[in-house]
């Protein structure tokens, strides 16, 4: 018996963590330009922005190339349609289609003042497309990780900001009406800052798969993308940029235009960083 216990410790026969290898740089890419897309479409359509719209389906359509090129074979796509009822990477397709569907509908109108209840739809097919990208990852019960209630919060809030930030550039007035819209980005930047410390401490608090992946996410090539890149160029520096916008009379643009740069790579960066740290809990 004494045998037979040692032998069964031994390393070669410990199945290690696995890190999964299916989701990379091109579904970050999707995740990006969609969910930023879909951000982007939400505010331009309540502030009746036609450049924030056109601007928001080259994204979105950017985002579906990232993700069609990512597939191993392209030519099943429609396949992503067919199971609705309990797949959310289906949903997901089919919200973005959707949105897609809506926003050249509108364009080919010429972008008329929307009555209140297609207003709503608009928004909330937007909102469900900005949910779609945490929703698939955090379904993945064998990815602990990824299985959390902040995942799609974190990236929902990821997509609010960079939307939001990309209409201050290309819609300058609306701030120039409403600084208040500038200190509802900073509150998003501080809450999203909090949250993502607080997904960290709950993560390494759980599992012990997740407390590897919070190993991965703060060290290595991983951590410069999620430090460097999700925390101090997506999140810390935006929030100062944009501080010291509003300190300036009148106000220098520039500083919105390098915030709304460092924010859409450090969103990128965020984003890539939590699917690298997918790992697979080991059986024994």
């Amino acid at each position: 018996m004494m045998e037979s216990d040692t032998f069964l410790r031994r390393d070669d026969f410990i199945v290690r963590y696995q890190t999964q290898t299916g989701w990379g740089f091109g579904i970050a890419l999707d995740f990006f330009f969609s969910g930023t897309g879909a951000a982007l479409f939400l505010f331009s359509s309540l502030f009746h922005s036609s450049v924030g719209i056109v601007l928001s389906l080259i994204f979105i359509a950017i985002g579906v190339l990232a993700l069609f090129l990512d597939l191993g074979t392209p030519w099943r796509f429609y396949k992503t349609f067919a199971r609705l009822k309990t797949s959310w990477i289906s949903r997901g397709s089919l919200f973005i289609t959707l949105l897609f569907i809506f926003g050249i509908i509108y364009g080919l109108a010429g972008f008329p003042p929307l009555p209140r209840f297609w207003l709503i739809i608009f928004c909330a097919v937007a909102i469900l497309v900005m949910l779609y990208p945490g929703m698939v990852i955090s379904y993945s019960p064998s990815i602990t990780a990824w299985n959390s209630q902040f995942t799609p919060i974190l990236l929902s809030l990821h997509s609010l900001t960079s939307g939001m930030t990309i209409l201050f550039v290309i819609q300058p007035l609306v701030v120039e009406d409403s600084e208040i819209l500038i200190w509802l980005q900073l509150g998003l930047l501080l809450f999203l800052l909090i949250g993502s410390c607080i997904y960290i401490a709950v993560s390494y608090a759980s599992a012990s798969g997740a407390r590897e992946s919070i190993r991965l996410l703060v060290k290595g090539k991983v951590g410069l993308s999620f430090l460097f890149l999700g925390i101090g160029i997506g999140i810390i520096l935006p929030i100062i940029l944009f501080f010291i916008f509003l300190g300036t009379r009148p106000f220098a643009w520039g500083f919105l235009l390098v915030g709304c740069i460092l924010r859409l790579l450090g969103d990128l960066g965020f984003r890539y960083a939590i699917l690298k740290i997918g790992l697979y809990d080991p059986h024994l």
